[in-house]
């Protein structure tokens, strides 16, 4: 992605001292890239550290779930969110 410079907007504060904030200079694609991955990115890090096969979250899921840790929607829950996740990636 190509840097652009960043152009300051002086507004004013509740207490009307002035202050600004950074806006991307640039065409708008680069800006709707980059919210694009900042959205998806906390899904990529959770789908990298999720075991690569099923086995693990099944039996993990399948022993709280007997053990009375969490009722049978919540390991159902789970257990989508990781298919989700896994068919996303």
């Amino acid at each position: 992605m190509t840097e652009h410079p960043a152009t300051a907007n002086p507004t004013t504060g509740i207490d009307g001292t002035p202050t600004t904030h950074t806006t991307p200079a640039g065409n708008g694609r680069n800006s709707i890239d980059h919210l694009g991955h900042t959205l998806t990115e906390p899904l990529a890090a959770i789908a990298r550290v999720l075991p690569t096969g099923p086995i693990p979250v099944v039996l993990g899921a399948g022993a709280l779930a007997v053990a009375g840790v969490v009722e049978w929607p919540i390991v159902a829950a789970i257990g989508l969110g990781y298919l989700a996740l896994r068919r996303w990636r």
